[in-house]
């Protein structure tokens, strides 16, 4: 058996487990009791002593025996952790298994063998999310999932890439659903399912192209948008719909006034900074050669998505982050190139109407934890599902390309072969897949950012169908450009030009900083691994100094009693989202507050054409900011007017200081960390919130906000940051959660306090040195 192979994460750690209820409060009843007893004792009341132990052992008696269902249940998941055999032997102190393989499929095969050790459930789990299969195990909580996923059809869109894979990509998958079955039959099903009662199916090769294509869904399934686009578009003159929908500042435009509602605005109809997967890479050149850095925004959950591999074979090597489930590594090196990837915002959905004729419905059902099963009827045109609410009346087909097979060619895959910036070019121009920015550099010095996947052909300025795909040459790249600097944050940067790629880009407030703290880095030659990593922490939050100066400007106009403490604790920000930020909780519900009222009585006419319609464009502030600069008193609220703008925004103002003092301690204005505490839940947590001292980590005061480099709010964040060197000198990671999945192990939640910014770090040379193939003289 391989050194990989060895089941475990060193010694359980059985103390963890005073954390669940009736262990907590056994022990403290039995310490209280010792005390009494003993004190009892010191003074010769033998009596006394014996009364106390009777109390506290009717107490304990009491309790187990008011709580005897929840009792039984915990002696279950008890016995659940520690009968699982991923806890035996010893492991790095970093959690991650080194891999030295006899070929690269062999070391792909042993990694699917230990990511299935330590992430078994979840790899499952995330399965059971993408095939709507949730419901058998964590019962009608789940079925909403269940039926949007089976509604997407997934699993027959996975199924038909699985069979067009090409012959080496196929082989990858097959290694690797090897590896996981090897170790679910030597050690058995994963706690969480022994705990449910359950063993796991086998993986397949489909498993592996149904989580591709879970995450591309995830990253581009942007039917809402869409929705929304077609119904402004429907309801309003062109240059209105044209100004609600831009991705840039435009003018207010004539006749705007007229369409605001006298009447209250229904609940959320405008969303502010709905969390959507996204990105930061960037690379750029050093004295020491280039550094590439990527932090990828995902869901934080626990365990994390996002798993360390590292892996070493004779002529080759691969370090990196990959999604559990996938062998694909989206950010790492290969001891030539290092690369990383960023969501390239692409528009890869149309709502397209279809005849009532050629739909064809089929019934779905879904097994149900506890008993019974749900029915429901999917509608579908050939392979493409019909979107569940019709859109302005008339039934819609979701056209994505994910249900194209070549958009899960998973040729990505072969990045880890390349040996330099040319070759990883020469695989991504071959390579169709999901629709990425890519950004590559290699020990030459070479930098490179390519949009890569299968990106529909749309000519900048027209409407109509896509004439076909885009072909490797036609996407867009930069090469070798003259800053030296390449970098990406989901904005529009390769988006214009000849083809309209994009689609509800980010507003580029991330990318923007980005670039300039690069580029004074590099006027000062101060650009290491480490000051990577600094910016990767970096909260500069300049989107919202606009709100800012609004706000001090309002508050100056009206000086009210008690505006002068707020316009000095605003005029004092000091430009961040940091967690210690009294201002930044004040601006950040200011723009809600704004939002909710400037733009909500704008769009009430939408809700008459779709009664699910919510307005929440990525660049939700350029409409908003617009119509406020303007000053226009027809677009305020009447009873309003006669202050003005500076009266309403001072009243925005007034409205964010409260809602914000009703969350901090005796009525004051909380730091920012308390407003966004951001913890990571287990799923198991869903079933047993009692059992969350164990399984999660608790909410804690963080630093960032969406438009920040350090993107960290509740729920959504970096789920990996990597820091790396195309020799691998430097192959730095920081992950929410600790490698391993079960709570009992030391690499369970390790590696948190280091990427909750807790530590201050230096980035470390690998502790291998310089990464280089191995040779099939290594051991």
């Amino acid at each position: 058996m391989s050194s990989s192979e060895r089941p475990g994460h060193g010694r359980p750690r059985y103390l963890r487990l005073w954390r669940l209820p009736t262990i907590r409060f056994s022990l403290a009843v039995l310490g209280v009791g010792v005390l009494g007893m003993a004190g009892a004792v010191a003074v010769g009341s033998g009596r006394t002593a014996i009364a106390v132990a009777v109390v506290a052992v009717v107490i304990l008696a009491g309790y187990t025996y008011r709580h005897r269902s929840r009792a039984s249940v915990e002696r279950h998941l008890i016995h659940a952790l520690v009968r699982s055999r991923t806890l035996v032997a010893d492991a790095p102190p970093d959690g991650v298994t080194r891999i030295r393989a006899d070929s690269w499929l062999d070391a792909v095969r042993q990694a699917g063998f230990v990511t299935a050790r330590d992430r078994g459930f979840q790899l499952d789990f995330m399965r059971r999310t993408a095939a709507g299969r949730l419901a058998e195990l964590l019962g009608r909580a789940a079925l909403p999932s269940d039926e949007h996923y089976r509604s997407a059809g997934l699993v027959a869109a996975a199924a038909v890439a699985a069979a067009e894979l090409e012959d080496p990509e196929r082989d990858v998958l097959r290694a690797y659903a090897d590896g996981v079955n090897e170790a679910f039959a030597a050690l058995g099903p994963p706690f969480e399912s022994r705990f449910l009662s359950y063993r796991p199916q086998p993986w397949t090769v489909e498993d592996s192209t149904l989580l591709a294509l879970y995450m591309f869904h995830t990253l581009s399934f942007d039917e809402r948008e869409k929705r929304a686009e077609a119904v402004i578009r429907h309801t309003y003159p062109q240059a209105v719909a044209d100004f609600l929908l831009a991705a840039e500042a435009k003018p207010v435009p004539a006749g705007l006034a007229g369409w605001r509602s006298s009447a209250e605005p229904p609940a959320n109809l405008v969303a502010v900074d709905r969390p959507i997967a996204g990105s930061n890479c960037w690379a750029t050149a050093t004295a020491n050669g280039p550094v590439l850095a990527c932090d990828l925004h995902l869901p934080l959950t626990m365990p994390n998505l996002l798993y360390e591999m590292d892996l070493r074979w004779p002529g080759g090597m691969l370090r990196g982050l990959a999604l559990a489930g996938l062998p694909a590594v989206l950010t790492g090196t290969n001891g030539r190139i290092a690369w990383g990837v960023t969501d390239l915002s692409a528009d890869v959905l149309d709502l397209v109407p279809v005849d009532h004729d050629a739909v064809r419905v089929r019934t779905e059902e879904i097994r149900v934890r506890g008993g019974g099963t749900r029915r429901f009827d999917v509608s579908h045109v050939g392979d493409v599902p019909v979107a569940r609410a019709p859109l302005l009346g008339a039934p819609v087909a979701a056209r994505w390309t994910g249900y194209d097979p070549r958009s899960c060619d998973l040729k990505f895959v072969r990045l880890a072969h390349a040996g330099n910036v040319e070759e990883g070019m020469r695989v991504l121009d071959d390579a169709d897949g999901i629709a990425l920015n890519v950004l590559l550099t290699d020990t030459a010095g070479r930098l490179a950012h390519m949009v890569t996947g299968l990106i529909p052909r749309r000519r900048a300025g027209h409407d109509g169908p896509p004439d076909g795909m885009l072909r490797g040459p036609e996407r867009p790249r930069v090469i070798d450009p003259p800053s030296r600097i390449v970098a990406s944050a989901n904005d529009e940067l390769l988006l214009t030009g000849e083809f309209r790629i994009g689609y509800a880009v980010d507003p580029g407030h991330r990318a923007d900083r980005i670039r300039e703290v690069l580029g004074k880095l590099a006027d000062s030659e101060q650009a290491d691994p480490t000051a990577m990593l600094a910016l990767q922490h970096d909260t500069a939050a300049t989107m919202y100094e606009a709100y800012r100066d609004l706000a001090v400007s309002a508050l100056a106009d009206r000086r009210a009693t008690g505006d002068r403490e707020i316009e000095a604790l605003l005029t004092g920000w000091d430009g961040t989202s940091s967690a210690d930020s009294l201002s930044f909780g004040v601006l950040a519900q200011l723009r809600v507050r704004l939002a909710e009222r400037v733009l909500a009585p704008l769009l009430v006419a939408c809700r008459d054409h779709d009664p699910q319609f919510v307005y929440a464009p990525s660049a939700i502030d350029h409409p908003l900011l617009a119509i406020v600069r303007s000053n226009d008193p027809d677009l305020l609220p009447a009873a309003e007017r006669a202050d003005g703008w500076p009266g309403f925004i001072a009243g925005c103002v007034d409205d964010a200081v409260r809602t914000v003092r009703e969350t901090g301690r005796r009525g004051r204005i909380p730091r920012w960390g308390r407003l966004n505490a951001v913890g990571l839940s287990h799923p198991l947590s869903m079933l047993a919130r009692w059992a969350a001292p164990i399984m999660d980590v608790a909410p804690q005061p963080q630093s960032g906000t969406l438009h920040s480099v350090r993107v960290c709010v509740p729920g959504f964040g970096a789920a990996g940051r990597a820091v790396l060197t195309p020799a691998g000198t430097v192959a730095y990671f920081q992950t929410p959660g600790g490698q391993s999945g079960h709570p009992l192990s030391r690499h369970y939640r390790d590696r948190h306090r280091r990427w909750a910014g807790a530590e201050r770090t230096t980035v470390p040379a690998s502790p291998d040195g310089p990464i280089s193939p191995r040779t099939s003289d290594d051991s």
